[in-house]
């Protein structure tokens, strides 16, 4: 006969058990960051293995939903969707096409931001998120 006490016990210790498995099942390998790190920052770190040519390359490796458009302004479909802005340092860039033309050799971090952040950064027009390239000095 098992206690009341013992029953739950095993209950809690199954629970532990099954979140653990869900959480350590529900991590993606290239978005992996080092504890205390940011997942919107691509360290050098991050960069060396890639063996990438460009900034481009970097972002399609690691966070590749980033180079595509976050929607559209309207629901009609002659509005274009919202681009993406790059920034290199504090100074606007281009489109996400431009990351093509920033040599691997160059970069010191590239950081994501969504578009709450970019306005916050950038100020307004920056609705589809910001790319910053931070060069080596």
């Amino acid at each position: 006969m098992y206690s009341c006490h013992s029953r739950s016990a095993r209950w809690y210790a199954a629970a532990a058990f099954l979140a653990l498995a869900i959480a350590s099942g529900c991590t993606h390998a290239r978005t992996a960051v080092a504890p205390g790190g940011d997942p919107m920052v691509i360290t050098q770190e991050q960069i060396e293995p890639l063996h990438a040519s460009n900034a481009y390359d970097i972002v399609a490796a690691t966070h590749a939903n980033f180079l595509h458009s976050r929607g559209r302004e309207s629901r009609d479909p002659n509005v274009p969707p919202i681009p993406v802005h790059v920034y290199i340092d504090d100074t606007f860039y281009g489109d996400v096409t431009s990351l093509r033309e920033i040599g691997v050799e160059q970069i010191e971090e590239i950081r994501l931001y969504q578009s709450y952040e970019a306005q916050y950064k950038f100020g307004s027009g920056h609705m589809g998120g910001v790319i910053q390239v931070i060069t080596k000095m």
